[in-house]
């Protein structure tokens, strides 16, 4: 035969306070830390009060300076400031400043000290001239990324490229680096025979005209660099084909779209 327990009403209660004690003293116990740690992280000596800014050319040490500041402004839900040497936002940081200036390549973030944040970029360095119709032209690099506004003075330093367009090529790659490279390998073999590359230009589909010093025209599909490039040898080969004038050829143009069918027009 089971046997019931009865507990009396007085014990219950001396039972209850007891419980409610502790429970006050773990809530009053946790609200110490909690307020010990936030102390700790609202603490001067934790605080980024400085930016160290290297590596910039293009790009004033000011504005980067200042993106970096204002991602650093404000608070964690309200208490803890994002600033905090521990735990202010890197990725953020990083992703931001990439964000906002194309022309970085490369974002480094790191810690001096406690008080001081160093930011380490590396730019991209111009490859060619990039010139949508009815657009100011733009820097491309290496790998087809089209990264800032050209300066005043640089259209002598690149190549020249041109294409249709109606918005800003800005922060995009209008250039696959597989592309670009077989076709910066193509006009310097141009050089090579005497032809000198001004700029090419891309027109609809896969057709492209390189402009070449004295006037002349190559006309050439993207993809076919290579045999366009064995076809002009070969005819350059060919001593009596084409008139020269100054060390120029005379030629208007000459057509490469069609496989190892070449046409070229006398002016």
């Amino acid at each position: 035969m089971s046997r019931k327990v009865i507990r009396s009403p007085r014990l219950a209660r001396k039972e209850q306070k007891r419980k409610t004690r502790k429970t006050i003293a773990l809530l009053l116990l946790a609200c110490a830390v909690f307020l010990g740690v936030l102390y700790g992280f609202s603490r001067k000596e934790f605080r980024i009060t400085s930016v160290d800014v290297s590596g910039v050319v293009r790009v004033p040490e000011g504005r980067v300076r200042g993106v970096v500041e204002a991602q650093l402004a404000g608070t964690y839900f309200g208490l803890i400031p994002k600033s905090h040497s521990l735990l202010y936002p890197k990725s953020a940081l990083k992703e931001t400043l990439t964000r906002e200036f194309p022309t970085f390549s490369s974002v480094s973030v790191s810690l001096n000290n406690l008080a001081s944040l160093r930011v380490s970029v590396r730019e991209r360095e111009p490859f060619v001239l990039w010139c949508p119709t009815a657009q100011p032209c733009f820097l491309l690099d290496e790998t087809g990324f089209v990264f800032a506004e050209a300066e005043p003075g640089t259209e002598n330093l690149y190549y020249r490229m041109e294409k249709e367009a109606t918005t800003t090529p800005l922060g995009t790659v209008v250039l696959p680096r597989e592309k670009l490279t077989a076709l910066m390998f193509f006009l310097g073999r141009l050089e090579k025979l005497g032809l000198t590359p001004e700029k090419v230009r891309f027109l609809d589909g896969q057709e492209l005209h390189v402009f070449l010093h004295g006037g002349m025209r190559l006309l050439l599909n993207e993809n076919e660099f290579e045999r366009s490039l064995t076809n002009i040898e070969t005819l350059l080969s060919e001593k009596n084909l084409f008139p020269k004038q100054g060390g120029l050829l005379t030629v208007e143009y000459i057509d490469l779209r069609y496989g190892n069918k070449v046409y070229f027009k006398s002016r």
